[in-house]
């Protein structure tokens, strides 16, 4: 069993190694996850104030696009779920609404354990207090007027003269 490595070529380290014998490679861990390209200077090239703002406000406008992604997401899962729960229950959702927190914490237990077993059969199943929790979070949402500050650094752009 013969391995090839060849040692004069830095292109070598960032590859993962595949073996001569085997016509089928596997990816090693890292194929999987996503590289962040950073950029390091190796000479004495210094990068000006206002090149590292921009790159910071590109970096922190990304993380801040993701993070409203991810909540609207969340959001649009836990409606979702709702919705499937008045379904199943087959009462409307302002009904639902209504009756929620009347509800003590051992119906509802009773109540999502049937949800969960007649809705998981077709989808992921989620536990019993995952689901409570979200349709909690859900009808809190809805009474509550959410901050419409999404900024993950708020007072970062402030403070940089971004604002």
């Amino acid at each position: 069993m013969a391995l090839r490595i060849q040692f004069l070529f830095p292109n070598t380290l960032s590859e993962p190694l595949k073996s001569q014998t085997h016509p089928f490679s596997f990816p090693t861990a890292t194929h999987f996850t996503k590289r962040i390209k950073t950029q390091i200077p190796c000479a004495k090239r210094r990068i000006s104030d206002a090149d590292l703002a921009s790159d910071l406000a590109t970096e922190v406008a990304r993380i801040n696009a993701d993070l409203a992604q991810r909540e609207e997401a969340m959001k649009k899962s836990k409606e979702l779920l709702f919705i499937e729960l008045c379904h199943y229950l087959a009462i409307e959702k302002e009904e639902v609404k209504r009756k929620w927190s009347k509800i003590d914490q051992q119906e509802k237990w009773v109540l999502l354990e049937g949800f969960v077993n007649e809705w998981g059969v077709n989808f992921h199943p989620l536990s019993i207090r995952s689901i409570r929790e979200m349709i909690d979070e859900y009808l809190n949402e809805e009474k509550t007027a959410a901050s419409n500050s999404s900024d993950l650094f708020p007072g970062l752009k402030r403070m940089m003269g971004f604002s």
